[in-house]
């Protein structure tokens, strides 16, 4: 969705599956549940995690500041956190391409 809008290419998108490629460039991410969510990291380095991420992101486009003012309602913390947490752990029933979204499987190494 932020492809999309993000008209500026502001924002750049990594594969968090690609370890050797993350633990270079993001080395705060080290040990990070990619699995659970989605993280932004600034140009700062200050990193954010799902609803927080997603709430940093709509900062990034002039077609989605209309969402700030939602975003930034008292008490859009506790809430989007607790809908962003379903809606990750429920995002194949809404449309998400299996390739992009779906967890790649452990191998046998992994799971011991």
């Amino acid at each position: 969705m932020f492809r999309a809008v993000d008209f500026m290419h502001v924002l750049d998108y990594y594969d968090a599956h690609d370890e050797s490629r993350i633990s270079i460039t993001f080395p705060e991410l080290r040990g990070a549940d990619f699995d659970n969510a989605m993280f932004v990291v600034t140009e700062s380095r200050k990193v954010s995690r799902g609803f927080f991420a997603f709430r940093r992101m709509i900062w990034s486009s002039p077609l989605t500041w209309l969402l700030i003012p939602i975003f930034y309602f008292p008490g859009a913390g506790f809430v989007g956190t607790r809908v962003y947490a379903w809606i990750a752990k429920n995002r194949l029933k809404f449309g998400c391409r299996s390739d992009a979204c779906t967890l790649p499987s452990l191998s046998r190494k992994d799971q011991s």
